[in-house]
């Protein structure tokens, strides 16, 4: 199974983004709502740690009911750890059209491919877009619904460029002002993501350590400027997760927490997994000044060794340590 670089279905990773409720623009049944983007709107993600492997994925579901007139707008920027644009795609070029095209580059020139697949029109779609970065190539396939749209390659990487750390979303499906394109279930991964799917669990009550200060109910209220606060260090906070009511089968579990730490508090934490009175804690995650992501993917079940499965996640508190 790949392991996930980002997941985010929440508008505090996306500065100035704006929830939607728009019955049938996004699962309810997995996520609480969309990220409604209006006309000419960008967002940015934060950064994430890169691939350690050749490939980075990056999947999301989208919902548009406009395209428009003979404009090529953005849809998704990928960037290196320099800032270097690695390949963008955009609608493609033609009135009204909800193609694709695609676009790479190598730090001198760009190849381009329009996608033979298009989204759906006023359905829920998913994009896959698989960058693989080698010392002797660079390739960029895309796939909408599942299905190949278009694969552009370099036989060189002269300038040595690696996979993505962070990423923009535009607004390409959107013609009037009035218009509004909704993206949901967002994840990065350093394997093939396509069908996957995102279900957002949220903090639900206190779990078996309540070391840390503030209300419980900010850890899940979408404002990066809320939260619980620490000045000691090994000092554990634990909570319970709202039900799960998706498939057994699950590939992968993720922590996800943002961050920033004042002049005198502890200059690091660790997630934590609480599995029958036993604690499984990360390795310790530096806490800079800035607002940070921070994720951890546990694989499988640490208390089996074992892949997840639905039935684990009614047992489980997750939570997070104070380390000095």
């Amino acid at each position: 199974m790949p392991k996930i670089l980002f997941a985010s279905n929440n508008i505090a990773h996306w500065p100035t983004a704006v929830a939607g409720s728009v019955p049938g623009t996004y699962d309810s049944d997995r996520v609480p709502y969309s990220i409604a983007m209006s006309n000419y709107e960008t967002l940015n993600s934060p950064e994430f740690t890169p691939t350690t492997t050749d490939e980075t994925w990056i999947h999301f579901r989208i919902h548009a009911t406009s395209a428009s007139y003979n404009e090529s707008k953005t849809l998704l920027n990928a960037y290196d750890d320099q800032g270097n644009l690695l390949y963008k795609l955009t609608k493609r070029d033609r009135s009204y059209d909800y193609g694709i095209t695609a676009y790479l580059y190598d730090g001198a020139t760009s190849l381009s491919d329009n996608s033979t697949i298009n989204i759906t029109r006023a359905k829920t779609s998913f994009v896959d877009v698989q960058l693989i970065t080698t010392g002797l190539k660079m390739e960029l396939k895309v796939y909408v619904n599942g299905t190949l749209g278009s694969t552009i390659l370099f036989n060189a990487n002269p300038n040595g460029r690696t996979g993505p750390v962070t990423f923009s979303l535009g607004c390409a499906f959107t013609d009037l002002l009035t218009d509004v394109q909704h993206i949901s279930e967002i994840i990065v991964a350093d394997g093939d993501t396509r069908n996957a799917r995102l279900d957002l669990l949220r903090p639900l009550a206190a779990g078996a350590y309540e070391d840390w200060n503030g209300n419980l109910t900010s850890l899940a209220d979408d404002d990066p400027t809320t939260g619980m606060t620490t000045i000691a260090p090994a000092e554990r906070q634990t909570v319970t997760l709202s039900p799960y009511s998706g498939a057994a089968n699950i590939s992968n579990f993720v922590i996800v927490s943002q961050t920033t730490r004042g002049q005198n508090s502890p200059t690091g934490i660790k997630h934590t997994i609480r599995l029958s009175t036993v604690d499984y804690d990360t390795a310790t995650i530096p806490v800079g000044f800035p607002l940070q992501y921070n994720i951890t993917d546990f694989e499988v079940n640490p208390a089996t060794s074992l892949p997840w499965q639905g039935s684990d996640l009614s047992l489980i508190e997750t939570g997070f340590v104070s380390v000095a």
